[in-house]
């Protein structure tokens, strides 16, 4: 694009004749003052247009670099999730391992548990009963050493009543029943196991 210093040191030559020079001038100094303006309004374009263009261009580069931090984000977001999920899949793991050997361990206890209370219950009848047959037969003997004769017709009992009234008396003060006392056997493996599962 042409200068305006450029324009206005246009020089012509003159004819005889030819247009009024001073009317030539005239029009010359308004073209030359137009295009200056012009030319001054499109060189604040250029300069407008270059910082546009370095801007666009920044915000290109500033948009690349946007675009790589979000692709590193997720990447980074997808191998947290991984190895949240995988060390949650290995906690429930030790968990349910744990859990198993636990109830194991109860179970075990409860079985030794119930033979042991088993056999008290078992040693504590035995003992009861030898406390009665122990009764019975000193009742016994008491009886046979008591002569018959001396006793009123009245009043007069049997061996076996004496000592069925003997032996009531004394399971009476000890707080016992009969002989024949019901042990209950430990509870199988199997029904246990199916308990413990239900709850």
């Amino acid at each position: 694009m042409i200068n305006p210093q450029e324009l206005k040191n246009t020089g012509f030559s003159k004819s005889f004749k030819g247009y009024t020079c001073a009317e030539v001038d005239r029009y010359v100094d308004y073209v030359v003052e137009q295009y200056t303006e012009l030319y001054r309004a499109n060189t604040e374009l250029e300069k407008k247009l270059k910082i546009v263009s370095s801007k666009l261009e920044e915000a290109k580069n500033e948009q690349d670099s946007v675009s790589a931090s979000i692709v590193n984000a997720q990447k980074m977001a997808d191998e947290i999730i991984k190895d949240a999920n995988e060390k949650a899949n290995a906690i429930n793991s030790a968990i349910k391992a744990s859990f198993d050997e636990i109830v194991s361990k109860y179970r075990e206890v409860i079985s030794t548990q119930q033979k042991k209370l088993y056999e008290a219950q078992k040693n504590a009848v035995d003992f009861k009963n030898g406390i009665l047959d122990g009764y019975k037969e000193q009742v016994k003997m008491l009886c046979e050493l008591i002569p018959v004769d001396s006793l009123d017709d009245t009043e007069q009992k049997s061996v076996e009543e004496v000592v069925e009234s003997a032996i009531s008396s004394a399971g009476a003060k000890l707080g016992i029943a009969d002989k024949e006392t019901d042990i209950e056997e430990p509870v199988e493996n199997a029904d246990r196991d199916s308990s413990v599962s239900g709850n």
